[in-house]
């Protein structure tokens, strides 16, 4: 594959360039599936979802960090030292003990959280561009790469991103209810507006995880109804959409060709 020297400069560049014509959302999502059948699934539109409580019950069975989550819609917070004191003199008249809060709402172990990576265009590894194409590949050390293979699944369905977005906006227009479809955001569990998400029991509450699991590159959707018996979510079949074995993907490379004019005088 052809490649050159591109300045983090003109990177910057020209991919805002190309973000102004296609969107800062990903062009594309990613979904890791343990066997080629799970994989057919996805393609037919059939999303297998799980819920909060089964990510937090996966970890402790597996022993595993980020083979599930214990810390899956728990907002915990921890409190150094409590003290109360006169604004005034600054005298402090009673003290308290460091300890920890817990928030969890039991209406949120139902609902179903389907998991997809996702890559925006600014994400991406630009490799080669001239005046008519940009090839992009993924940002992936070869790591990584065996890391995903192995602990997320052998096989990997590519998936056109606005197509994915159009069906499941569609999905809860039929099924009457709200959604989140949206990157994980990862930080540490005081950060300020993290806990007032939970305080005020917003539902942006559900694009919270650790910083440890920063590498998983989460987008995810969360439905308002309760998961169904079956675990599916069927929001129509996937036209464009690849199966590949995940260990092919450092060999794919992601083209956008564009044509480069001047405005006119008369425009």
């Amino acid at each position: 594959m052809k490649q050159i020297e591109i300045s983090e400069e003109d990177r910057l560049q020209l991919v805002e360039q190309l973000e102004a014509l296609t969107g800062k959302r990903p062009l594309f999502y990613l979904k890791f599936c343990s066997c080629e059948k799970f994989a057919n699934d996805v393609c037919a539109g059939n999303l297998y979802a799980n819920t909060p409580k089964y990510f937090r019950e996966q970890e402790t069975k597996s022993g595993v960090r980020g083979q599930g989550d214990k810390f899956e819609l728990i907002s915990t917070i921890e409190t150094q030292k409590i003290i109360m004191c006169d604004v005034e003199t600054g005298e402090v008249f009673l003290t308290a003990p460091k300890g920890t809060m817990r928030i969890q709402f039991k209406d949120d172990d139902v609902i179903p959280l389907v998991s997809f990576v996702g890559i925006p265009l600014s994400d991406m590894k630009l490799v080669y561009a001239d005046e008519k194409r940009a090839d992009f590949v993924f940002p992936f050390s070869d790591e990584e790469y065996v890391s995903m293979a192995k602990n997320f699944g052998a096989y990997c369905v590519i998936i056109n991103g606005r197509e994915i977005e159009s069906h499941i906006r569609k999905y809860a227009d039929i099924s009457d209810c709200e959604y989140l479809f949206d990157k994980i955001e990862y930080c540490n569990q005081q950060r300020i507006d993290r806990i007032q998400a939970f305080n005020k029991r917003t539902k942006e509450r559900f694009l919270y995880k650790n910083s440890d699991l920063a590498y998983q590159r989460e987008y995810r959707l969360a439905l308002g109804h309760e998961i169904p018996d079956d675990h599916f979510i069927r929001i129509g079949t996937l036209v464009n959409t690849k199966i590949f074995k995940s260990e092919k993907l450092k060999d794919i490379c992601f083209s956008i060709e564009y044509t480069s004019h001047l405005k006119s005088d008369e425009e």
